[in-house]
């Protein structure tokens, strides 16, 4: 990540389960309004089955209007490492996606994919399109 520069710096917050802040970096697609785009605290309004998501996902891929943008959060400071862990762990062990509530103008949908350093990329996101 020290090679890739920050896009968003701010909170990520799940009432009752976690608040850390964190930095997003470029994953695929395209990253002009993220930046402007994101709120200063990122808010969980619940969770999401991956199913439900991957659909989402088949169908976005498939339309000219719209782009799929991925990026990828870690914790700003090894301090926020604990809540980032638990937020990981509260999807992981649920089996289930977490579902952003705060979207703005560009962003229309926001979904948190719990994955391990272990997980394989889903294929529903390949190929990249940027720094990978």
């Amino acid at each position: 990540l020290s090679r890739l520069n920050t896009i968003w710096k701010g909170f990520i917050n799940m009432q009752s389960v976690a608040k850390f802040v964190t930095k997003a970096y470029p994953v695929s697609g395209c990253f002009d309004y993220l930046s402007e785009d994101l709120p200063d605290t990122i808010h969980i309004g619940g969770r999401i089955s991956p199913k439900t998501v991957w659909d989402y996902v088949g169908k976005l891929k498939s339309s000219l209007s719209k782009e799929l943008c991925l990026i990828r959060f870690h914790p700003a400071t090894e301090e926020e490492e604990v809540a980032y862990i638990s937020l990981y762990s509260y999807f992981s062990s649920r089996g289930r996606f977490g579902v952003v509530a705060n979207n703005n103008r560009h962003v229309k949908d926001l979904y948190l994919i719990p994955l391990s350093t272990k997980d394989p990329i889903p294929s529903k996101l390949l190929p990249f399109e940027g720094p990978g």
